[in-house]
Formats: C-alpha cells, structure tokens, sequence
C-alpha cells in the first residue's frame, strides 16, 4: 500500500487524494490548525457533468496532521505538494523535508521559478513534477442562486478535462510509483520528458489573460472586445519566448500561432462548452489566488530581463493590475 501525505487540502489537495485512495492508497493530510476539524469530518465530491454536478463521492483521510513532529512517525512513500505557487515559499518547506526521509516529492506548482525553487530544497532526484489536468472549485460557487439544483451541493467539484491526461516527469525510478498510485484509481496519466516545460508554456498564455480578466471585472465579453486584449496577448507572446529561453528550446507550432485571432475565436467557445458558469468560476478561482497571478507575471518579467528577453509587454500589464482583490465570500 502507498502511504501517500497531501500537503494543503484545498480543492486540488481533495481532487489527488480522492483518486490516490480509490487507486489503494492510505492518504493523510498535512493543514493549517485552522482547518483540522474540518479535513477530520471527510470530503465530498462531485463530478461535473454537462446536466450539472454528480453524484456526491465521499471519503475520509486515514490522517490529518498540523505539526512536522507527527510526521516523523510513519514512513511516507509519497507527498503531493498542491499548495499554490505563493504559498510554497516560506521555511515551511525545509522542515519538512526534515520530516519525510526519503519520500517523493510530487510538486504541482505551475509557476515558471517553481521547479527550481523545489530543487533548492530537496535533491532532485527526489522530486516528480506533474501538470494538474482538471479544474476543481469548492461548491457552490457564490454567484449561484438558491434555485439552481447545485445550490444546496456543498463540497468540492471538479471537471477531468477530456483528452488530457495528467502529466509528470522525474526521476525513472520514482516515476513509476506516482504513475501507479494515480492510475490505479482509474485517473488518465502520462509520463512527460519535462512537465514543469509544459506546465510554464501553459502558464504563459493563461496568466497574462487572466490578468487582463481581473481588470475587464472578469467578464469575458469585456474581454474579448477590450482595448487591452492586444496587450495581453503581446504579455503572452513574450512569456512563451521567455519559458523557451529559461529551458533551452525553440517555440512549438502552438506557441508561434498564439495571436489576438485565435484567442478572440477561442473565449465564445470555452465558456460555450463549459458545464460550469465560467465567469463565475474563473472569479471566485482567481481572486483566490491573486497573490500567484501577480507573482507568475514578476517571475516572468524578471526572468525575461535575466535572459535578455523583451518584456515591455509583462512590464506594463503588471503595472495596470489593481491591488489584490478580495473574495466575496459565500452566504
């Protein structure tokens, strides 16, 4: 059996623990103080689904921990890493690699400096890199009006996107046992030559836009016809040669079609195909984590400068955001 410890019990901490469970995994927990109660009454789930949300699917931790010393007494196989980008950094980290021995480090952070910041903590073959393939949210989403039938749905929903399977890359002798305990829960993976690349590519063409949906109040019709859309594009653009400077490549088919066309044609269509409000969600999802949207943008900009890369673009889309919004919270 692996012995799995998920760091952070959020909606991506709840998503990973759910599939390594039904995969045979005995999964714990390692939360703030604050939320130890909560994590101890158990999880529940649901699929989203073009109808709307599924069948509730619950399951409870085999542990929940708020202190490094309660670490040291089982010996971990596995620790998924499914805090944010801006909440990995802090002494946290180096304790507890002092706690975990010779367990791997599973991180899914998509920042561009974020591998590298891991790897200044613990050996690199210590460590798998993976690419979060779903979208998860705690539900229900605070826009939702009490007649809606997920309305009185409350726990965590999440949407497996079709055709992409979860990717990872590391180590080949620590690889095949994440890849194991993921796929024996019936999750789709997929060993990549370097995730953390394709992690960063996709975080260069999401985060400059989403940057641009907090200033447009994150509706996407603004977005689509807004002044700045072309701006934002430009932030992209020069994000996508940065991340090919940084790991030593050129930019894909992919990356050199990413125009202000394309991304005009392709907003109708995600919120089209969507089974969740979009604008909704992409509001109460990011103004969550405003604090790695402008960090993202400033390892961009820095990074770019670093490697001699234009970031005119970056530079003046960081400088419009407005202060870090606050989350409305749900009645």
């Amino acid at each position: 059996m692996v012995t799995a410890l998920i760091v952070g019990a959020g909606a991506v901490g709840q998503v990973y623990g759910h599939f390594l469970q039904r995969g045979g995994a005995s999964v714990s927990y390692f939360v703030k103080e604050k939320y130890k109660e909560e994590c101890e009454k158990g999880f529940t789930l649901y699929r989203c689904r073009r109808s709307g949300l599924g069948a509730a699917e619950q399951f409870s931790a085999d542990g929940v921990y708020t202190q490094f010393d309660g670490l040291k007494q089982t010996r971990w196989d596995q620790v998924w890493l499914t805090v944010s980008s801006a909440d990995l950094r802090g002494e946290w980290l180096a304790q507890l690699r002092d706690v975990i021995g010779d367990a791997t480090v599973v991180m899914l952070q998509p920042d561009l400096d974020d591998r590298d910041y891991v790897y200044s903590i613990f050996p690199k073959e210590q460590v798998v890199c993976g690419i979060v393939n779903f979208i998860s949210y705690q539900t229900p989403l605070p826009d939702l009006p009490d007649y809606h039938p997920d309305a009185t749905k409350n726990g965590v929903a999440y949407l497996v996107l079709p055709m992409m399977p979860a990717e990872f890359s590391g180590n080949e002798h620590r690889l095949p046992g994440v890849m194991s305990a993921m796929s024996s829960g019936r999750f789709n993976v997929k060993v990549e030559q370097d995730a953390s690349r394709i992690y960063a590519d996709r975080s260069a063409m999401m985060i400059p836009l989403v940057a641009l949906l907090e200033m447009e109040n994150w509706s996407f019709n603004k977005l689509r016809i807004s002044n700045s859309l072309d701006l934002a594009v430009g932030a992209a653009r020069e994000a996508l040669a940065i991340v090919a400077a940084k790991f030593g490549r050129r930019l894909n088919w992919t990356e050199r079609l990413f125009s202000l066309f394309w991304v005009k044609m392709a907003l109708p269509v995600m919120r089209f195909l969507s089974p969740m409000d979009a604008e909704s969600y992409v509001k109460f999802q990011f103004v969550k984590t405003a604090p790695q949207t402008r960090m993202m943008l400033k390892h961009f900009i820095d990074d770019g400068e670093k490697l001699g890369q234009p970031v005119q673009s970056l530079k003046e889309l960081f400088d419009r955001l407005p202060d870090e919004p606050q989350l409305k919270k749900a009645a």
